[in-house]
């Protein structure tokens, strides 16, 4: 009886310690797997970090790309626009046979004559210019470029009035037109030039706005008598 006894509490010790090394064995296990799922959460959290900052960079990227789009738009539209008037202001109060219809002291030809003289009202330039060099002032002779609801107008007939988009208000939005004459008198000749200066902003982002400036020189002289209204007072 004391053997069998011997035997059954050697068995139990056994048991016991086999019991606590499986005890063992599974938190090990567990610990492992939660070791593993945490630096698995770990790796996934910075993975997601990463591609965001990435995201954002590529966001901030094409965002200046379309900056860059539109300013490039609108320079070149409204560069274009600035540039087709300033050819046609170029030939301001030109005359055929200059040296015949213009010859006398004071400015009475067709072209120069103080109602059909180089004016300016507010956002407006009004002049003309012989196109067909006959002398005579035609219909489609009377010029000048204005805003209006926020595009750049050139004018292509004196009676009615004719005016026609230079600008698209859908694509370049002119918000202001500004004009400024400068007269210089060469003995009894009177040398022009004209500053035009334009603002305009991209329809869907008044935010991106441009401003420029040309000043363009008249060729055609005309005599300084009688004085025009649009150099101001006469010296």
């Amino acid at each position: 009886g004391g053997s069998d006894q011997a035997r059954i509490k050697q068995s139990e010790e056994q048991y016991n310690v086999a019991a606590h090394q499986a005890y063992s064995w599974s938190n090990l296990v567990q610990i492992h797997c939660m070791t593993s799922t945490v630096g698995l959460m770990v790796g996934m959290g910075l993975g997601l970090v990463v591609l965001a900052g990435g995201a954002h960079m590529l966001a901030q990227h094409l965002t200046a790309h379309r900056w860059a789009l539109q300013d490039s738009h609108l320079h070149h539209d409204l560069r274009s626009a600035l540039d087709s008037m300033g050819r046609e202001l170029r030939q301001a109060q030109a005359v055929g046979q200059a040296w015949t219809n213009r010859a006398s002291a004071r400015c009475e030809d067709a072209f120069c004559s103080p109602s059909i003289d180089l004016k300016i009202q507010h956002q407006r330039i009004d002049f003309s210019r012989d196109r067909n060099q006959n002398g005579r002032l035609d219909n489609n002779e009377c010029v000048g470029f204005r805003l209006r609801e926020q595009k750049l107008q050139a004018r292509t007939a004196c009676t009615p009035e004719v005016w026609t988009d230079l600008t698209d208000s859908g694509s370049l939005k002119v918000v202001d037109l500004q004009w400024q004459v400068f007269c210089e008198q060469k003995g009894r000749w009177l040398a022009r030039w004209v500053k035009v200066q334009s603002t305009a902003e991209w329809p869907q982002d008044a935010s991106r706005r441009l401003s420029l400036s040309q000043s363009t020189a008249l060729r055609n002289d005309v005599p300084a008598l009688p004085w025009p209204e649009v150099c101001g007072a006469a010296p």
